[in-house]
C-alpha cells in the first residue's frame, strides 16, 4: 500500500479514524508521497573517523555499516524518518541518531555511527563515528554539524 496517504489507508481498510490516528499530524509530522530514494552525505568528521575505524576497528565498522544499510532500507520504505524505531537506533538531541553495533556476532567494542536524516531533501548525513567512551564529546561535535545543516 505504498504511496497512499494515512487517510486513504484507513478509508480503504474500512477503519474509522479516531483521535489517536491523528497524532502524527498533531505532532507536525507530514507524510508526503515522495518516491525519491535517500542519498547519503558524508561529512569530513565522518571521513576522518571512518579512516581510523577502518584501520583500528574494522569489525566494529562493519557492524555499524550493516545497521546503516538496515536504516537506509527503512528510510526508503517509510513515509517519514521519525516513524522509524529499531533497537540499534538511539535518538539524540536535534534529531540525531546514534546507530550502534548491535546485531553482529562476536564481542565488539560499543561503537556509534552518528547520522541525521534531513527529510526535506531526503539526505542522510553521516556525521561521525565514535566509541561509548567518547559519546558525550561525540554528541557535542555532531550537534554543531547539525546546527550548520539546519541553518542552510
Amino acid at each position: 500500500m505504498r504511496g497512499m496517504s494515512g487517510v486513504e489507508f484507513y478509508e480503504r481498510m474500512g477503519v474509522r479514524r479516531k483521535r489517536s490516528h491523528l497524532t502524527l499530524f498533531q505532532n507536525g509530522i507530514v507524510c508526503e508521497d515522495d518516491e525519491r530514494p535517500w542519498t547519503i552525505q558524508q561529512h569530513p568528521e565522518f571521513k576522518r573517523d571512518y579512516k581510523w575505524y577502518a584501520k583500528k576497528r574494522p569489525r566494529e565498522l562493519a557492524a555499524v555499516f550493516a545497521n546503516l544499510k538496515r536504516l537506509e532500507n527503512m528510510l526508503n520504505s517509510t513515509p517519514h524518518p521519525r516513524l522509524i524505531v529499531a533497537g540499534f537506533i538511539h535518538p539524540e538531541p536535534l534529531g540525531i541518531w546514534a546507530l550502534d553495533q548491535r546485531g553482529s556476532m562476536g564481542n565488539l567494542q560499543a561503537t556509534r555511527l552518528y547520522c541525521y536524516a534531513e527529510n526535506s531533501r531526503k539526505n542522510l548525513h553521516l556525521l561521525a563515528i565514535g566509541s561509548k567512551d567518547s559519546q558525550s564529546a561525540d554528541i557535542s561535535r555532531v550537534m554543531e554539524i547539525v546546527k550548520s545543516i539546519l541553518e542552510n
